[in-house]
């Protein structure tokens, strides 16, 4: 009976040795997949999120330059109002070709913006709006002045302030998207 016993204490020992081995494998391969795939993960969501910023200063820098492009033809229209009304242009022709510079300004800085609203987040889409607002309403100025369908408070020294102003708009709008990239303060030595 005691052969018996050990015998069966020997296969025992024997199987469960197997068995062990076994599970322990399977567990570091299970481990060390798990691993690899958070590892697969984390680098996935680290090159999303490069993607996303690089798309975020793309808009960024298409968005500053356009509203920047918006503003001076509004700025070169301005002064090609004040020529016709000063009698240095005997015809209104450069204002209108100046108008035509500032519409087509104004369809591509929209375009801009309409992406930008979808990507941008709300605390820089604050100083966007604002540049927008500011911008359209140095437009419409303009535009009645230009077509003789100028408002009370329509007039060029209105026009010249405004201008100005939005210039100071853009100023907080750029700072604004360069703080959220993280693009301010000293350069790194």
């Amino acid at each position: 009976m005691a052969g018996l016993l050990t015998a069966a204490v020997g296969v025992a020992g024997t199987l469960g040795s197997a068995w062990l081995t076994q599970n322990r494998g399977d567990a570091l391969r299970r481990e060390e997949w798990e691993r690899q795939d958070r590892a697969r993960r984390a680098e996935s969501e680290a090159q999303r999120a490069d993607t996303g910023r690089a798309a975020l200063r793309k808009s960024y820098t298409e968005l500053n330059a356009a509203a920047r492009h918006y503003l001076t033809t509004l700025s070169d229209h301005y002064y090609a109002l004040r020529a016709v009304g000063a009698g240095v242009s005997q015809e209104s022709v450069t204002a209108h070709e100046s108008l035509a510079a500032v519409e087509a300004a104004r369809v591509e800085y929209r375009r801009l913006y309409a992406e930008a609203q979808m990507i941008v987040p709300d605390a820089v889409l604050v100083e966007v709006r604002l540049a927008s607002h500011r911008l359209g309403t140095v437009y419409g100025a303009l535009v009645r002045l230009t077509r003789g369908t100028a408002r009370e408070g329509d007039d060029l020294t209105a026009v010249r302030d405004a201008v100005k102003e939005t210039w100071d708009v853009l100023a907080r709008m750029r700072a604004a998207m360069r703080r959220d990239l993280g693009t301010t303060g000293p350069s790194p030595r």
